[in-house]
């Protein structure tokens, strides 16, 4: 977990060169992820040709062929909607129980705090794949099963983050603002939420990629659209393509949600950075 920032740290002086430079390395990158790709879809081609046999494993035109034919009959709108609704809405509902829970587990007396963390940890060490066959009976094979499964984990992962972010805020600095006379609003806003920012947005980081799983798992144990239901669909009349189309699509769309993660986190560290350098506390 990254160290939360503190209220009083200032940017470096490097940020500017390092922005610079990793705009300078753009090309660069692009050019060796792409050389990777194509590397990858050459092998995988020569293998399924000629070695494994695409029975077994596919090939890139077969998934091309078949994505050309989802997106033509509506199945790859339709069964990738449902999986990025489930999981969005999981996460929307997950991030926002999970920071409500750690602070307020982190503001309570100690010993509520030490009686709570053995049963936190037990329900939290239970198996997803084992409670999804629990979650289709209580709430159907629909959206609501799928979004409790994702929300059960994101939860878990906000929670114990927040609460490690609430734990490490400097005591010295809430006292010194105490003895200001600082209000609760005060406090909030130039200690808290900077220091809960980095773990809050590193929860999230690991948030997505548990939480399209869990959609996927909740799909594959019981739906009727989504990319989980289409591999299930897929392997059960050993159709090695659609089971592989469907993995290729699920790689995409968590690629998105990180790009897409990333993005926020560096305007909001960028944002937090200036926003430290322009103001002082409040006396």
């Amino acid at each position: 977990m990254p160290p939360a920032a503190g209220p009083h740290s200032i940017p470096g002086d490097k940020q500017a060169p390092a922005g610079a430079a990793e705009r300078a390395a753009w090309p660069r990158d692009l050019a060796v992820r792409v050389g990777i790709f194509a590397l990858v879809v050459v092998l995988w081609q020569s293998l399924a040709q000629f070695v494994i046999g695409v029975n077994w494993v596919s090939s890139p035109t077969l998934v091309l062929q078949r994505l050309v034919r989802m997106a033509s009959d509506g199945s790859l709108a339709r069964n990738t909607g449902a999986t990025l609704q489930e999981t969005l809405l999981g996460l929307i509902v997950g991030i926002l129980a999970g920071v409500l829970g750690g602070i307020l587990i982190a503001r309570a007396p100690a010993v509520v705090a030490r009686e709570i963390d053995p049963y936190l940890l037990g329900v939290y060490s239970l198996p997803r794949v084992a409670l999804a066959p629990f979650f289709i009976l209580w709430f159907g094979i629909g959206l609501v099963s799928k979004v409790v499964l994702v929300v059960s984990v994101v939860g878990f992962v906000v929670l114990f983050n927040v609460r490690q972010g609430m734990e490490s805020i400097d005591a010295d600095i809430l006292d010194a603002l105490h003895s200001m006379r600082a209000g609760r609003w005060e406090v909030t806003r130039y200690v808290v939420i900077p220091s809960l920012i980095p773990w809050i947005l590193s929860s999230v980081k690991i948030a997505v990629g548990i939480g399209f799983v869990s959609a996927v798992v909740g799909e594959m144990v019981g739906s009727t659209k989504g990319l989980g239901w289409y591999v299930t669909q897929s392997l059960n009349q050993f159709d090695m393509t659609g089971g592989v189309t469907s993995l290729v699509i699920m790689a995409v769309l968590a690629l998105i949600l990180y790009a897409i993660v990333g993005k926020i986190e560096r305007r909001v560290c960028r944002w937090q950075a200036s926003a430290t350098a322009a103001r002082t506390v409040p006396m």
